[in-house]
């Protein structure tokens, strides 16, 4: 591998060449031309970028690639084993992404270890996966890759890394995309735990026995200092099935399953800091004058809009307020203080103006004097009377008559002892 520059544009490459020595083998001529072909047609983001695949005139075959400029999850992990479980549950989605374009096209990566995934930091996202080295990549029957090559690996060969290996894959038989599930199972358990789901095989032997036979310990007994939630510990397993039908059926399902993991635990997390909404409660629905008429009771909307025992006036619920959670009658409000003057008993709730937002009524007059006070609520007519108190002139009248009745009977009588003396 090579670091380039692009002539036309300047930009930076990295540069695959075949080493002329190895032309003579066209096994792995017809394999480094396969690579090419399989980059050329994946296009998902978190695959690697190819930008040409050609032969010089010296007959050097070349592929030229984005320059990575990240960190590989081989070096990150002996950087800071072990990896928080959430954040690789992260990584892992990013992969099936990559993945899930290569399986449609029936492409099955047969390679996928730690050295293999590059993290790149862009906006936003400080470590964005880049999947490369798709160089024994498996195409199955039926692409249209190259639908005319021969089978490059024959029957009952592998390749691939052996700590990495589907049990499918170490014994020979046909490989699908589940092949490359059990691979990410295998890096998952890695990086979470520190650790290879087989640390105590001998030798390459005892590696593909225990790949073949045992049953791993669950991450989290693996490393309990991971705090591995139970959930992910059943994510991670499933990859790890022997049996490839009780896997994931493929990375679509498995990147499903990681999101659930992560958003459990987020909602998890939320709900014991005391962060989390509760449901709101619907309103239930309005009640049919029809089935309160048959209940033995008016219509709803012919009951009157009182509220009993308090005597007081109701305020409508602030705009906005209705459907927050709250069931039963709408929500009102009885006035913070009386008002001088109410009336004992339930009292019409104020309605306000008519739908045609008609002119409130003048203030009529109480029928014992006094004119309507107002509501409280300004520029609105008052629901109900409520007289002012009567005028000092005319409430005192009747007094300043039995005054002047005194002052008359006390001249009166004095004028008759005058007249009798």
């Amino acid at each position: 591998m090579y670091r380039g520059v692009q002539l036309a544009t300047g930009r930076k490459v990295a540069l695959k060449l075949l080493h002329p020595d190895m032309t003579k083998d066209e096994n792995l001529v017809a394999r480094f031309r396969r690579e090419g072909m399989v980059l050329c047609n994946l296009r998902d983001a978190h695959t690697i970028t190819t930008y040409d695949f050609d032969q010089t005139p010296d007959g050097t075959l070349y592929i030229a690639m984005e320059l990575l400029e990240g960190k590989s999850l081989h070096h990150l992990f002996h950087e800071q084993a072990p990896l928080d479980w959430r954040r690789m549950f992260k990584i892992l989605t990013e992969m099936c992404s990559s993945l899930a374009e290569a399986h449609a096209q029936g492409i099955v990566h047969r390679d996928l270890k730690p050295e293999n995934v590059y993290l790149e930091s862009r906006p936003g996202n400080p470590e964005f996966v880049k999947i490369l080295d798709f160089s024994i990549a498996k195409v199955m029957r039926g692409d249209t890759i190259d639908p005319q090559s021969p089978q490059l690996t024959a029957t009952g060969q592998t390749l691939g890394t052996l700590e990495y290996m589907s049990p499918e894959q170490l014994m020979g038989k046909p490989l699908d995309g589940r092949s490359d599930v059990y691979a990410l199972g295998v890096v998952a358990y890695e990086m979470i735990t520190g650790r290879l789901p087989f640390p105590d095989a001998k030798g390459p032997a005892g590696l593909i026995t225990a790949q073949l036979k045992q049953t791993p310990v669950p991450p989290s007994a693996a490393n309990s200092k991971v705090q591995l939630p139970v959930s992910a510990d059943r994510v991670i397993l499933k990859c790890l099935e022997k049996d490839k039908n009780n896997r994931y059926a493929d990375v679509s399902q498995l990147s499903i399953a990681l999101q659930e993991v992560l958003v459990e635990h987020h909602a998890t997390a939320a709900d014991r800091s005391g962060e989390r909404v509760l449901p709101m409660t619907p309103r239930p629905p309005p009640e049919a004058p029809e089935a309160r008429a048959k209940a033995g009771g008016p219509p709803k909307s012919q009951l009157p809009s009182t509220i009993p025992h308090t005597g007081a006036p109701a305020r409508p619920a602030p705009a906005g307020a209705a459907g927050h959670g709250l069931s039963g009658a709408p929500a009102t409000e009885p006035l913070a203080t009386p008002v001088p003057g109410t009336l004992p008993g339930p009292l019409p709730l104020y309605q306000g103006p008519g739908p045609n937002h008609a002119p409130a009524p003048p203030l009529m007059h109480a029928p014992h004097g006094g004119a309507l006070a107002p509501h409280v609520f300004p520029h609105q007519p008052a629901p109900y009377p409520m007289p002012y108190p009567q005028a000092p002139g005319r409430s005192m009248a009747w007094l300043w008559w039995l005054v002047a009745l005194l002052v008359l009977g006390a001249g009166f009588g004095a004028l008759v002892a005058v007249l009798v003396s």
